[in-house]
């Protein structure tokens, strides 16, 4: 379901798992790219298209959202 852009701002979007956060890092190495966003005290690393890049033309420092679409989750604990 896609984004409707307005003026760089993101208008409706169907997923409802939306974090917001800054863009800390992208690395671009052949067709697929990883950008990891800084949410709080927490990092989100996920890999997309290289032309999914450049179309958002994604930089350090950007403020950009992470849309979590999924059917499953995984919860951890941390050892004792």
């Amino acid at each position: 379901h896609a984004a409707k852009p307005v003026s760089g701002v993101l208008v409706s979007l169907s997923g409802r798992n939306q974090l917001r956060g800054i863009v800390e890092e992208v690395r671009v190495e052949g067709l697929h790219a990883q950008v990891r966003l800084r949410i709080g005290e927490q990092r989100l690393t996920a890999v997309i298209t290289r032309d999914a890049i450049e179309a958002l033309k994604l930089k350090r420092g950007q403020p950009a959202h992470a849309v979590i679409k999924s059917t499953e989750v995984m919860i951890g604990l941390e050892s004792a």
